[in-house]
């Protein structure tokens, strides 16, 4: 696997309203495949893996800050 892009972004946490810490990284497996891994400080214990083709992949680099996060949902 290939590392291909992170980003840190911040966030607020629904229960304590406290300032968060989130990451999300994306790596490149075999041909049109994608992984995002996705974590943040609230919750230790909860990691995301999300495969991706290369369209969503495309538009998760091209994400705009207002959007970062929007793949936890």
């Amino acid at each position: 696997m290939q590392l291909i892009s992170t980003r840190k972004y911040s966030f607020i946490a629904v229960e304590s309203l406290a300032e968060c810490q989130a990451c999300g990284s994306l790596f490149r497996g075999a041909e049109n495949e994608f992984v995002l891994h996705m974590h943040s400080d609230e919750a230790a214990d909860e990691e995301r893996l999300i495969w991706l083709d290369s369209r969503a992949a495309l538009l998760w680099i091209n994400q705009t800050r207002d959007e970062y996060g929007m793949n936890w949902e």
